[in-house]
Formats: structure tokens, sequence, C-alpha cells
């Protein structure tokens, strides 16, 4: 059974990509910048530059554009929620030249959607520098130089996020898949293996991607929800471009992608969809596009590579 909790690419690509990189040159400085509204830019040909001088890859697939069109059968987050795009219990680490930042329009309140933060740890590393944060380090929420100490926040969206990790552990299953399933192998009637039309998917343990891609197909309806339930682990593994990824089709869209995950993902693909609820940890070790929110309930987010790490709106 799914434990249930008690109650307790684009954005950095924007008109102002340029301020952010520059963040490398301050060190460990204090390097406060104002918030940003700015609409995105063109996609970098062959890969990003970052902090520091590294290059961030492109992904392979290509990622999709990035919107937002929500319905009724989308999982609310709340105005505590939505405004997180890397939430942790614990600490968060950054080792890689990583940018975190939001998709255009995507703004909850007074908040652009690229805050990071932690609760009740108080612990964020990795940040200015190698990673930077599209609206400076006034966006993350903990205890350090820059940082925004008002714990309220980050515990507010804990509390959310347990509502919300709840209330996709609780919808009725479209398809029940073994423990073990490699979503790249998966099939429904109607549909090519390896792809999947909305719904919600479940497993009592494990699901990963590994052998092939999975790609989500919303069939025209930019609306359509995607749910996955796992009791325990998700696992993506990155294997050159035929492994890996998930790719959205048919006016699929990443705010409408729930992955609630019974204990820790681990995501090595090179591009990745969708709201992230783990009861324990998020680690990603090679996703270079993740289009989404990485939020770990009791444990700890780790990045332990340079990625993109977008926002993609929805409430």
């Amino acid at each position: 059974m799914i434990p249930m909790l008690q109650p307790s690419f684009f954005a950095a690509r924007f008109a102002a990509l340029a301020t952010v990189i520059s963040l490398a040159a301050c060190g460990a400085c204090n390097c406060n910048l104002p918030a940003f509204n700015g609409s995105p830019g063109a996609v970098v040909a062959g890969g990003l530059a970052l902090p520091g001088g590294a290059v961030l890859p492109a992904a392979t697939p290509p990622p999709s554009t990035l919107s937002c069109n929500q319905g009724a059968g989308s999982i609310p987050l709340g105005a505590a929620l939505a405004p997180f795009v890397v939430l942790a219990g614990t600490t968060v680490t950054n080792t890689g030249a990583t940018v975190v930042g939001y998709a255009a329009g995507a703004v909850t309140g007074s908040h652009n959607d690229d805050l990071i933060g932690v609760s009740p740890g108080t612990s964020v590393v990795g940040f200015y520098p190698p990673g930077a944060i599209t609206d400076g380090p006034s966006a993350i929420y903990a205890v350090g130089a820059g940082y925004t100490n008002t714990p309220a926040v980050p515990l507010a969206a804990e509390n959310a996020l347990t509502t919300a990790f709840n209330t996709a552990a609780g919808l009725a299953p479209t398809a029940t898949f073994p423990g073990g399933q490699d979503l790249a192998q998966a099939s429904v009637v109607g549909h090519p293996v390896g792809t999947l039309p909305p719904g919600v998917y479940t497993s009592a343990s494990t699901l990963a991607i590994a052998s092939g891609n999975l790609t989500l197909d919303a069939g025209g309806n930019s609306q359509a929800v995607f749910v996955f339930q796992m009791g325990s682990a998700l696992t993506t593994t990155l294997n050159g471009s035929a492994g890996g990824n998930v790719i959205l089709a048919g006016g699929a869209e990443a705010c409408n992608i729930y992955w609630q995950v019974g204990s820790s993902a681990v995501l090595g693909g090179a591009s990745f969809y969708g709201n992230v609820l783990a009861l324990t940890a998020v680690t990603l070790t090679s996703s270079t596009q993740f289009t989404g929110r990485a939020l770990a309930h009791d444990g700890a987010v780790t990045i332990s590579t340079a990625s993109l790490i977008t926002n993609p709106g929805g409430s």
C-alpha cells in the first residue's frame, strides 16, 4: 500500500539570462537580484552556457514547448506550494552549474514560481556558485547569506505537499503495472508500447524509465492529466537518445503530470517532465532538462550534475 503522509526550459533562457550567468563572477558574495518578470528568449543552439564556463548539453530528444493549461482534473498544489520548484525536508544540495527558473506566466500572487526552500531543515548548498536562480538568493528560503530566512514559508509549502501527495495517492487507478515496470515497455490498448494516454497509473512498488523513452500523449487535450502512483522508488536511466527520457505528445503539458513517489526518485535521463511528489528524496544525476517540480517531503533534494530546472507553472 502506498504510505499516506500525516499533516504536520527554459526560464533560464529569459532575456535576463546574461544577468543570471554573471553571478559566477561574484563568487561567494551576497548577490541579490531584483525580481525578474521577463519572457523566454531564444533557445541556445547546441546547449546553454552556465556559470563558471560550463555548457549544459541540449536535451535528447529536444524539449517540448513549455506552456500550462490546467483543467478540473489537475491536482491542486495551492498557493503555498505552487511557487516552489525545489523543496526539501532536510537539505537542498547542488554540485553542478545548475540554473533554476520559471516559465513565462508562472507567477503565484507576488512570487515568481522559482522558489527553492527547505523545512524543517535549514540548509541550501551549492547556489552562488555554482548554481544560479532567476530571482537571485532572496528566492531561496533557508539560512544563508542573501537567502530569505522566513521558516513559515517553506513550512506551509511542506504542509501543502502533504495534501497534494495524499490527493495523488488517493486517485483510483486507470491501469495497474507490476512492480519494477519499465514504463518504456508499458502498453495500453490502442497505443504503441512506451506511449501512454492520460490516466492514473499505479504500481505497488517501483517504476522506471530505462530501456527506451516514455511518451505521454494527451490526444490533443492540453488539459489532460497524467498521474503515476508508486509504492516505493522511481528511477530513470540515461541510455543515449534511446532511453530514460519523458517525451510529451498530443499537447501534453508538464504542469499536468504528477509523479507520486512512495520513497525516493532518482532521475538520470536527459529530459524529464512533471511534478515529483516524493515521500523521501529526489536526486537528479543527469537530467539536463527537468521541467517540473522536485518536491521531497521528508528528505533531501540533491542535484549532482548541471541541470536546467524550470517550474512549468500551474496551481
